[in-house]
């Protein structure tokens, strides 16, 4: 009983190791819970790989130990430990004081005041720090552990450090495919400031900002320098620099417009298409980075899903393939997200996906129900580049413990299947710390025999059959989609925007400006709801400047036919062309006769266009209504109204009516005229019979004489 007790338990605490690897998870560096006034933090160690040449080399562990609590803490020390882990979910372990090889070396610190923080270091040689001439091959925590004066633990912190990977039984260098993200901000609302220039509004000054040299988007273009990487880019990122290369203006606190200069914008884009138009190891993104598992759950947001899937990059950059990455947020992914990628039917789209248990797999490239070729990455390992919105203030320097797990993580992957390459996938919005940089590159000064991961391509990856797995190993989805709101007001807008620019013909315009609302960025970040309300906004204003003229008030007919004026606006800057249809509204004791489809129409812009429809009055009523309604098609048996129906929130529009009175004046003429001319009939028949009786009275006289 007792050995199932300690095997459960040991299966419980590999488990919750596994699982702090991931985002979100526990920090391995906190105090725990039942010492919460003791806090140690590593900020330094140096090397990050040790000199496997030289065991006379000083290695420096350095950090600093808080008192959070409220009175002065005495006489505690601080010991250095190490001890062999010996799998990648063994990482995720904190300190507990005990196990290892203790009493490496020890600081004292006689006293810490409330609130106050101490600097700390531990520079052993690494003969000292190992405890051999010949250390085992292998990973080693090393863990600093604060201890009261009577040898009670306190808290700890933990980083890594290694010695000769290579050398660990079965090992074999590992093969990493390093993707490497170009996501940006959203940020342009399909607006324009209105005069000759045309310069874009944006929703907020940081959409420009973050171009700016040595700001994020700067720092992940150079930090790829020297490094194998596979770019994955989200194109929206580069049509939305280029855009601003003008310059673009934005509301103030005021929410009065103000110019911004294009320079930084301009020379991202420059520097960026220099690096991706090579057209090596570049990968596209689903145009505008579209929120997978938030559109996944809707009718509307499938519709949106395939509008991005046909939606091609405006600008260069990225290489033109034919296969495109579709992402969801954090990898996190299930039967309903696939499905919803499959179903925009878009050939060689590509679902990269996350999975904790990729390491064991044959293949990174995956056969997936419904997803026959999915490429699924190594979370473990992908967890060391924090998520920036995720990241909790910390007295350890993260970077540098970012470091040491990439180096630690990637010895390990030695032990894992070897035979195919491990898929790393950082956060779109990464922001990857120089430490973890440095630690990445470190490779290249460890002798090539002792190398234990070398840097992979995509295109490889994709070359393996793709073997076939459960669904089930993927990581689901965990957190929140975007409300429905939001995809309820950008489907709106699309229906909109699309049925504006049906009408323009030849005309350039920004396909994604509905979309950017529900790219993935906004999941973490925030800001979804404002933006797409700004960017709907936009698009009913736009799409108000095609509309019916004021009508006149009822049309009189003199007679039975006659036509029917309907005036359409035009006060967009480009020619239109649209079609209208005709109808009478209701039973009347009068009907309309005239042709229904009054074919299409051209108006040039700033213009009034006026359609005379013909028309004849049926029947003995006086008064009919006649509808005339705008459409965007040909076919008018299409649903394509330009004011679409089935909007979320509907807007009123897109259809005038005229009454059409025919006067009586008509028929009393008609009847004036029969008569006068039966009158004249009677008159002439009249006249004629007079004249005969005249004619024949003298010749009647002459005989009676």
């Amino acid at each position: 009983m007792t050995s199932r007790v300690l095997r459960a338990l040991s299966a419980f605490t590999l488990f919750v190791g596994a699982a702090s690897l991931l985002p979100g998870s526990a920090r391995a560096d906190t105090a725990r819970s039942d010492s919460p006034t003791v806090q140690v933090g590593i900020t330094g160690v140096a090397p990050q790989i040790p000199d496997f040449g030289d065991l006379s080399k000083p290695m420096a562990f350095s950090g600093k130990v808080a008192n959070n609590g409220s009175t002065t803490l005495r006489d505690i020390h601080l010991e250095i430990r190490r001890s062999l882990v010996y799998n990648r979910s063994a990482m995720g372990s904190t300190p507990n004081g005990g196990g290892g090889q203790p009493d490496i070396a020890k600081v004292s610190v006689p006293k810490i005041a409330p609130g106050a923080s101490q600097n700390w270091q531990f520079t052993p040689k690494e003969l000292d720090f190992f405890g051999s001439n010949q250390p085992t091959s292998g990973v080693y925590a090393v863990d600093i552990d604060a201890f009261d004066s009577d040898g009670t633990f306190l808290s700890g912190a933990r980083t890594y450090t290694m010695w000769e990977p290579t050398k660990m039984k079965d090992a074999a260098p590992a093969r990493i495919a390093l993707m490497w993200p170009v996501v940006g901000q959203p940020g342009l609302t399909g607006q324009k400031v209105p005069n000759s220039a045309a310069d874009p509004i944006v929703a907020d000054q940081t959409t420009a900002q973050q171009f700016a040299p040595g700001g994020r988007l700067d720092r992940v273009l150079d930090d790829a320098s020297g490094i194998t990487v596979n770019w994955l880019v989200d194109p929206d990122v580069l049509y939305t620099a280029n855009a601003l290369e003008n310059g673009y203006f934005y509301p103030d606190q005021n929410q009065k417009l103000t110019g911004g200069p294009a320079t930084d914008p301009t020379n991202w884009y420059t520097k960026a298409t220099g690096l991706l138009g090579a057209g090596q190891n570049c990968w596209n993104l689903l145009y505008g980075d579209p929120d997978l598992n938030t559109l996944s759950r809707s009718a509307a947001g499938q519709d949106l899903l395939d509008v991005a899937a046909g939606t091609h990059a405006g600008v260069g950059g990225c290489r033109q393939s034919d296969q495109v990455i579709a992402w969801p947020s954090d990898g996190q992914a299930d039967a309903t997200t696939l499905n919803a990628i499959a179903g925009t039917k878009t050939p060689n789209l590509i679902p990269l996906v996350g999975s904790t248990t990729a390491y064991s797999w044959p293949s990174a490239h995956a056969a997936l129900p419904n997803s026959p070729s999915t490429i699924v990455y190594d979370s473990y390992l992908s967890s060391v580049f924090t998520d920036p919105a995720k990241a909790t203030p910390s007295l350890s320097d993260t970077g540098v413990l970012a470091g040491q797990q990439w180096l630690a993580q990637t010895a390990l992957a030695n032990l894992d299947n070897t035979g195919r390459a491990l898929v790393v996938a950082p956060p779109r919005d990464f922001d990857p710390a120089p430490a973890l940089i440095n630690a990445i590159k470190a490779m290249s000064t460890v002798p090539t025999a002792l190398q234990w991961f070398q840097f992979d391509s995509l295109d490889r990856v994709l070359s393996a059959p793709a073997t076939p797995e459960h669904i089930s190993a993927l990581t689901k989805p965990a957190t929140p989609n975007a409300p429905n709101s939001v995809v309820q007001t950008a489907w709106d807008s699309q229906q909109l925007y699309h049925a504006l620019h049906t009408i323009m013909p030849g005309h350039t315009y920004d396909t994604t400006v509905p979309l950017r609302p529900v790219a993935t960025w906004w999941r973490n970040h925030g800001g979804a709801q404002t933006y797409g309300q700004t960017v709907y906004n936009t698009v009913v204003a736009d799409h108000a400047l095609v509309s019916f003229g004021t009508q006149t008030p009822p049309l009189t007919m003199s007679g039975k036919s006659g036509t029917v004026p309907v005036t359409i606006n035009n006060r967009t800057n480009t020619t239109i062309r649209i079609y209208l249809r005709a109808h009478d509204e209701g039973a009347h004791t009068m009907e309309l006769k005239f042709d229904e489809d009054q074919g299409p129409h051209t108006v040039d812009p700033g213009q009034t266009a006026t359609v005379r429809i013909p028309v004849q009055a049926r029947g003995n009523g006086q008064q009919v209504t006649l509808s005339a309604t705008l459409y965007t098609c040909e076919d008018l048996s299409q649903n394509c109204t330009y004011y679409p129906s089935g909007l979320f929130t509907p807007l009123k529009g897109g259809f005038t009516t005229v009454t059409v009175k025919v006067s009586r004046i008509g028929i009393i003429a008609l009847a004036l005229i029969i008569g006068s001319g039966l009158l004249l009939i009677l008159l002439i028949g009249l006249r004629v019979y007079r004249a005969k009786r005249a004619h024949h009275a003298p010749a009647q006289d002459t005989m009676a004489s």
